[in-house]
């Protein structure tokens, strides 16, 4: 056999490796060029009503999750989802927000294997999504429809008076304070509303501000419950109402209520830029100019004074400034800032992204035992951003006189009033409100007449401290607990009496924030 050349041996080879290119199908990188068909949202899904049971509470105030879901198809596969979200929020203009604004839109581009999105909602909230995706080509789908979720308002948005479960709402009309249930201003053009029925209940009329919706008789012949809902053509303004209108002892009890927002304009495929991570619930962030500027801003100082207010303004509050200071290649064009708020008696929470040009904000933590806390970041005007500051938060005290000690009266040393505590006769003091504390900060006073007294919050002993010294005065002392308690502050006298001044609260602050609603 005649041997074949090396030459000849790779010119087969070229000529199979070409062959087989010609069978081979066609890649996904290969439709970055060739590609031409576009990609099809074919399913999408949003629970409609959120009932009770999905609220959650987030230590201040009620909220859900729900999943916005969908899926896709595509000839050489999805590169990537955008979904567009649309916030009405439970109070003020942006209630039934008819058009686009910046509070209440925002647009996120996800991977093409994502199928899911939680979006918190907070209480009397409504929130509308929708979909597109896009293949390597760049081929984009069609918008998907919008779907919209409800959540249900909960007791602390009512005023009056209400069960102590939450979601639930009784009236009578027999002289008490709670013939009425009455939501915080919204806009909407109807409510939904679930009734418990039976032969014990009675009627109610149903209005937004002035305008009278309908009537509901919640009489039936055996308990059970029902949906009524009431819807208008165009927007309301004001008050959800439900009021009683039995003569009799028979009660009406609201188990469930939802605002109808108006979702007009929602069609709009305007959606302004998409917003850098953290930027999506901000009000008034320019949009980024096209730039080859790469380069992230630095916060380079962020302070939060005082960390521990003593004495109020002239308008009766405590203040804190927060201030900082950024650099970077080019120039800061502005500030992206969240904060937490905890009142005394509830953990902090989230608020929303905001956007400023200052460098300095003032807070207010009014109230006995308030916390605010604060984070900032820098933005520059092609939409790079320095990473978050770590958080900065000013506490107002609990102060003797501020009511809350159940005491009522308290001794004077060099001016100044004290709690007081004993052994014999056996006294203690704690406060009249109940609060949340993970650590306190307190003012003891100190001397030879002085002995040992233990601080609790509620149940919990957060420990003991020694007021005992040789000469008169007093200290700042901070108790530690490896979790959070609730309960009212309670001061027990152990060996000697024993007096504490202003009290701190430290909340829990390792609960991360989230950096946007997605």
């Amino acid at each position: 056999m005649t041997p074949i050349s090396r030459r000849r041996l790779r010119l087969c080879a070229a000529t199979a490796v070409a062959m087989l290119a010609t069978l081979a199908p066609i890649t996904a990188a290969s439709a970055t060029t060739t590609d031409t068909t576009a990609p099809k949202i074919t399913a999408t899904s949003y629970k409609q009503w959120l009932s009770p049971s999905d609220m959650k509470w987030r230590g201040a105030f009620w909220s859900a999750t729900p999943a916005y879901t969908w899926s896709s198809s595509d000839n050489v596969g999805v590169a990537s989802h955008e979904v567009q979200t649309w916030i009405g929020s439970g109070t003020g203009s942006r209630l039934g927000t008819s058009t686009w604004s910046s509070i209440a839109k925002y647009a996120k581009t996800y991977s093409g294997t994502r199928r899911s999105l939680h979006t918190e909602i907070g209480e009397g909230e409504q929130a509308c999504q929708r979909v597109r995706a896009t293949d390597a080509a760049g081929n984009r789908s069609s918008w998907s429809g919008w779907r919209c979720t409800y959540a249900p308002f909960g007791e602390e948005t009512v005023d009056g008076a209400w069960d102590p479960t939450a979601f639930s709402f009784k009236l009578r009309n027999t002289g008490a304070a709670n013939d009425r249930v009455s939501t915080l201003k919204v806009k909407a053009t109807g409510v939904r509303i679930k009734v418990a029925t039976g032969p014990s209940r009675g009627a109610a009329r149903v209005s937004i501000g002035s305008t009278h919706l309908g009537t509901i008789s919640a009489a039936a012949k055996k308990p059970g419950s029902k949906y009524v809902t009431f819807r208008k053509p165009s927007s309301l303004s004001g008050w959800i109402q439900v009021r009683t209108t039995s003569k009799s002892s028979k009660s009406f009890l609201v188990t469930g209520l939802w605002a109808i927002r108006s979702t007009t304009g929602l069609s709009s495929a305007t959606v302004g830029y998409l917003a850098t991570s953290g930027e999506s619930e901000a009000d008034n962030v320019p949009a980024p100019v096209t730039s080859s500027d790469k380069t992230s801003p630095r916060i380079t100082r962020f302070g939060f004074t005082p960390v521990w207010p003593t004495k109020r303004a002239q308008n009766g509050m405590y203040r804190a400034v927060a201030t900082w200071a950024a650099t970077d290649n080019v120039k800061v064009t502005g500030y992206l800032y969240q904060e937490k708020y905890a009142s005394g008696g509830t953990s902090l929470f989230a608020n929303s992204t905001r956007y400023t040009t200052s460098t300095s904000l003032t807070e207010r933590p009014d109230y006995l035992g308030d916390t605010t806390c604060l984070r900032v970041r820098a933005r520059d005007a092609a939409g790079n951003v320095s990473p978050w500051s770590g958080w900065k938060c000013s506490t107002a005290p609990i102060t003797v006189l501020g009511g809350n000690w159940a005491s009522g009266g308290f001794p004077e040393i060099a001016g100044e009033p004290w709690v007081y505590a004993a052994v014999s006769p056996r006294t203690s003091d704690q406060t009249t409100d109940r609060y949340a504390a993970k650590a306190l900060r307190l003012k003891v006073r100190t001397g030879p007449t002085r002995g040992k007294v233990s601080i609790y919050v509620g149940g919990v002993r957060f420990g003991t401290i020694n007021t005992y010294a040789r000469t008169n005065g007093s200290r700042w002392v901070v108790l530690r607990h490896d979790r959070e308690a609730r309960g009212r502050i309670r001061v027990v006298a152990v060996t000697k009496k024993a007096y504490v001044g202003s009290v701190y609260l430290m909340k829990d602050t390792a609960t991360a924030v989230r950096r946007d609603i997605g």
